[in-house]
């Protein structure tokens, strides 16, 4: 019993760590290299991720009150701990057809909860920047 939880777990901080290094090289290394191209006489239309998109359009946070690159290593976070929690508990059972079942009706509602709450967070954070002061409210 006690070795089935500790491989469970390993699992998860497997997935979670390879997923966040993934994701910390395709996010946060592309918008700085697209910045140093800005810099030069050479500029590359920046692509905007998607779970940007999500958060600014659908949960209504103020992007621009943020720095980018926090908020990727924020995004980075949440999208690799969803992605490790589905995966775990999708392998936790045997069944091969049963594991992707409950893959997939897990995985609409756990991305919902988890920018939920990232979108709240950042909420929660520009409005105490604006009553220090840090940032104009417009």
């Amino acid at each position: 019993m006690k070795e089935k939880i500790v491989i469970t777990i390993s699992l998860f901080i497997a997935t979670f760590i390879i997923v966040l290094i993934i994701y910390n090289f395709t996010f946060i290394r592309e918008y700085k290299r697209s910045r140093k191209l800005k810099k030069g006489k050479e500029v590359k239309q920046k692509r905007v991720p998607v779970e940007v998109n999500l958060l600014k359009y659908y949960y209504k946070v103020d992007i621009s009150k943020l720095k980018y690159t926090s908020l990727l290593r924020r995004i980075a976070f949440v999208s690799s701990f969803d992605i490790s929690l589905i995966v775990t508990v999708a392998c936790v059972t045997k069944l091969g057809l049963l594991q992707i079942l409950i893959a997939c009706i897990i995985i609409f509602p756990v991305i919902y909860i988890s920018y939920w709450l990232l979108a709240k967070l950042l909420n929660r954070k520009i409005r105490k920047q604006e009553m220090k002061g840090k940032i104009r409210n417009e």
